[in-house]
């Protein structure tokens, strides 16, 4: 199975380029794609991206990930880095965007609401952020 990252703003981004060396890509999602609408529910946000990490893992790290895959828990770590990058340059002071977290067609079920988190963009410390599947992280600037 795969797991899948959403980006929920309320402004627009730009899709990432065919050709980017970036560490996480936003891509556009064909229309009437059924996991995008499926995945909605989750968010407050008015848009919703999906993200691919094409050189590594998606954003899903947490403390039982690193002790099994500890290469795959550091290139999620540097996924998500590369993201807060991306919305540090997009995201206006008091702004927030949602990063939704699930396997691949599980985007319909319900969300596990007690593992959710809100972070602050400019000061958080990625070992004290555990993200599992079907959790909501709310992200701030």
């Amino acid at each position: 199975m795969t797991i899948l990252n959403y980006l929920g703003c309320n402004f627009r981004l730009p899709y990432s380029e065919d050709d980017s060396e970036d560490k996480i890509l936003i891509m556009e999602s064909p229309p009437g794609d059924e996991a995008i609408d499926n995945v909605k529910k989750h968010f407050t946000t008015k848009y919703i991206y999906e993200l691919f990490a094409p050189w590594g893992s998606g954003i899903w790290f947490n403390k039982h990930y690193r002790r099994e895959f500890p290469k795959s828990n550091t290139e999620s770590q540097e996924s998500f880095h590369s993201l807060c990058q991306l919305l540090d340059a997009n995201l206006q002071e008091g702004d927030y965007c949602e990063l939704y977290i699930c396997w691949a067609g599980d985007e319909k079920e319900d969300r596990n609401m007690k593992l959710d988190q809100t972070i602050n963009l400019k000061n958080f410390v990625i070992n004290n952020i555990q993200i599992y599947e079907k959790t909501l992280l709310v992200i701030k600037k």
